[in-house]
């Protein structure tokens, strides 16, 4: 996949390629900041197309063979940026950012999706300058996060991400939506405290080190690692999010503005399975192996639980919200079995499928349940509520928006031909092969197949009412979808795309590297 004419752009540029991703949305946050109003929206969004168009011009400068020397199960860098703070003398505190095939998946990812969001903000008229300085600097806390290879650092970032998002909920949402904000703020918070202490548990029991790379190649004790692992399940458990951690993201969801849902199921969500696998699965291993059944059965659980809620949801926005609950558990159930092959050499081939498809379920839902949320906010504008039982007519009355929420459902439901097919095949073959009961999960599919088409039966094949019409979205308002649909159609095709980017690091995780 590595392309010399991304290298060579790489090389021109004279600067750390992993520091420009971090800093320039920054920059332009400053100057979203300064300029105010539609200056504010045009500098977010040239700023969040760079970073898109750089994440990806990065990946191809990307060799992903080269990610793991000759020995075998060491991680190698694709690019390092180094340590800043103390000295080399005392590397205590530092910043290391490095990248993979996975955190360069999810970086591009995150800026896809902030810049799909940026895009979809043409009706926030409110401070705009503020706005989107925000955006920008949520931006730069998503991408430490994938970025980072330290503890410490990874915590800033994490820390930093739930900063500008409680504003954007709480200032540019819905009514309530302070009550919202408070809310994920308690409860992430939270979590995040509980993954810190152990972060600490982890630095005096294990090696003085906060740097991921070096305590990967430690022998820690099973009792440090358990402990840990349940650490990370507390920070991770509440974004992913599973039961009962859950209860925070309908009310986010429904309450923020339609481009903060975007950002907060399309990535926000994806920050808590990255972390199950980068601080789990590639950091302590035989402690996710001893976790791997109570979170596969959580996981299907998770799945089930949320598939049902969903069914009794009028609110589209918040149908979709426990869809992406339904559909994160799907992360954590391939994260589960490939934990429980650990050791097993005879399942390190189906195991790396499972974590094929939790990536690629990561990737395939960030970009599906995006048009999702954009449609259910271009509901409320087209037919003055959001309500499904309220809403008739949809396809008399407005086609072409009828047309996107067709597919992006098909999409979800997981219909061949569409990304959220390819994730859910990797995860159920990769489990089933290694627990035969979590085929369980598939009631999930049959049960968000099912109301996903009621709802489509109810608001767009339903004949139009007098007292209720409905209007057609504008093409302004149908760009950003549309644009999020090529990835889902994309991928749908042509999957190795990301698995060839995935594929050596699962190699790494599983031990299977020669």
């Amino acid at each position: 996949m590595q392309l010399d004419f991304a290298v060579n752009f790489i090389d021109a540029l004279g600067i750390n390629p992993l520091f420009l991703l971090i800093v320039l949305p920054l920059v332009g946050a400053v100057l979203a900041a300064i300029v105010r109003g539609r200056g504010a929206r045009i500098i977010a969004l040239l700023v969040t197309g760079f970073e898109l168009l750089y994440s990806i011009i990065l990946a191809l400068a990307m060799d992903p063979a080269a990610q793991v020397d000759a020995n075998g199960g060491v991680f190698g860098w694709g690019f390092e940026m180094g340590r800043l703070g103390v000295g080399e003398s005392a590397p205590v505190l530092q910043i290391l950012l490095g990248v993979d095939g996975l955190s360069i998946v999810m970086a591009i990812l995150s800026n896809l999706v902030v810049f799909i969001a940026a895009l979809s903000s043409n009706h926030i008229n409110k401070e705009q300058g503020s706005y989107y300085a925000l955006f920008l600097l949520l931006e730069t806390g998503l991408l430490g996060v994938f970025l980072s290879f330290d503890l410490i650092s990874f915590f800033v970032f994490w820390e930093l991400v739930l900063i500008p998002m409680f504003f954007i909920i709480g200032q540019w949402g819905e009514e309530g939506c302070e009550h919202a904000a408070v809310k994920f703020f308690i409860y992430t918070h939270l979590g995040s405290a509980a993954m810190l202490v152990g972060f600490f548990a982890l630095f005096f029991l294990g090696g003085n080190t906060f740097n991921m790379v070096v305590l990967k190649g430690l022998s820690l004790a099973p009792l440090v690692q358990i402990g840990f692992a349940l650490a990370v399940f507390m920070g991770a458990g509440v974004k992913l999010p599973v039961w009962p951690l859950h209860n925070w993201l309908p009310w986010a969801h429904v309450k923020a503005p339609t481009p903060g849902s975007v950002i907060l199921a399309g990535i926000l969500l994806k920050m808590g399975g990255y972390t199950f696998i980068r601080l789990g699965l590639w950091l302590v291993p035989a402690a996710m192996a001893r976790l791997a059944i109570p979170f596969a059965l959580l996981a299907i659980f998770t799945c089930i639980y949320a598939a049902f809620t969903a069914l009794a949801q009028t609110d589209l926005k918040s149908m979709v919200a426990y869809t992406s609950i339904n559909h994160m558990a799907w992360v954590l159930l391939g994260v589960a079995v490939a934990a429980g092959a650990i050791g097993s050499p005879e399942f390190a081939g189906v195991a790396s499928f499972a974590i094929m498809g939790a990536v690629f379920m990561m990737f395939s839902h960030g970009t599906i349940i995006s048009v999702m949320f954009i449609m259910a906010g271009q509901l409320k504008y087209a037919a003055g509520t959001r309500e499904i039982p309220d809403v008739k007519g949809l396809m008399a009355g407005a086609p072409r928006m009828s047309m996107v929420l067709i597919l992006a459902s098909f999409a979800a439901f997981g219909l061949p031909g569409f990304s959220g097919f390819i994730a859910e095949a990797l995860v159920l073959f990769g489990s089933v092969r290694i627990y035969i009961w979590a085929s369980l999960i598939a009631l999930g599919v049959f049960l968000t197949v099912g109301y996903l088409l009621w709802t489509l039966n109810r608001i767009v094949f339903s004949d139009p009412v007098e007292e209720r019409p409905v209007t057609e979205a504008p093409w302004s308002d149908l760009i950003a979808p549309i644009l999020m649909m090529l990835p889902v159609l994309l991928l749908g095709f042509w999957p190795d795309l990301i698995l060839d980017y995935i594929e050596p690091i699962v190699n790494v995780i599983l031990g299977v590297v020669p």
